[in-house]
């Protein structure tokens, strides 16, 4: 195989917004890469299959194990991920080979009502999926009831509209990819209007990855580590440490 004549399959979760992800991953390939020809696999996971997860024991990896697995056996040649959902430590037999540029890092409060989280009243609801945010939103507002929320995006913004709740915190990104753009302030859902605010950085600092899709290919794979270099749409990756993703310095930045 080389990298301009070859086929790839992508292995991703099944979530709209993760096939969108994919699909962006295929695009900035076929524009890199005229003569390659680009599958996907969907592969659940186990973040996808439990019902209940233990807070305690941490999110990472559960919604990425399985999709690396498939990768190190063989069944796909490229697994898709965002990268803020990788551990610090992934599997020596894989390597992360490039990711596609940052899109917007922030998160976002979407809430039934105007005036975003200041305006909130005093010990009202709101669900996130993210220990991170949680401890965020009670450092800033310590009388809110924070409860967890799991599910795709779809979901969560359905969960809004059917509970009692005032607002839940996602990611801009996510967000943006599934063309629901928190910048015009409102959100038009499924017959419900939400709507949203940009919250600001220097509280809600953002997870490290936060807005990247990462591509991780099988460490020994050179001709696939050739047909995801993209010169033009993505980045090779300077390092996986702990901590997390080590970007080039043009794609921690959001300009």
């Amino acid at each position: 195989m080389t990298a301009e004549s070859s086929k790839i399959v992508l292995g991703t979760r099944g979530s709209e917004l993760a096939l969108t992800q994919a699909r962006l991953v295929e695009d900035a390939i076929r524009a890199a890469r005229a003569g390659v020809t680009v599958e996907t696999k969907i592969i659940a996971t186990r973040g996808d299959k439990e019902r209940t997860i233990d807070s305690r024991a941490g999110r990472k990896g559960m919604f990425t194990a399985e999709i690396e697995r498939a990768l190190v056996t063989g069944e796909i040649d490229v697994a898709v991920h965002s990268a803020k959902d990788l551990p610090s430590e992934v599997s020596s037999a894989a390597e992360i080979a490039s990711v596609l540029p940052r899109a917007a890092m922030d998160d976002v409060l979407v809430s039934k009502r105007q005036g975003g989280l200041d305006s909130l009243p005093h010990g009202t609801t709101v669900a996130t999926g993210s220990v991170r945010r949680k401890h965020q939103l009670l450092w800033k507002r310590g009388d809110l009831n924070v409860i967890d929320l799991r599910g795709n995006v779809p979901t969560r913004l359905r969960k809004l509209a059917q509970n009692e709740w005032e607002a839940i915190v996602l990611a801009r990104a996510g967000l943006e990819r599934l063309k629901l753009s928190p910048t015009r302030t409102e959100i038009y859902f499924e017959g419900s209007q939400f709507f949203s605010e940009i919250l600001p950085r220097e509280i809600f600092l953002p997870a490290g990855g936060q807005g990247v899709i990462a591509l991780q290919i099988r460490a020994d794979d050179q001709s696939t580590k050739a047909v995801v270099a993209l010169p033009a749409g993505g980045a090779r990756v300077s390092s996986w440490a702990a901590g997390g993703l080590q970007l080039p310095d043009r794609h921690c930045r959001n300009d």
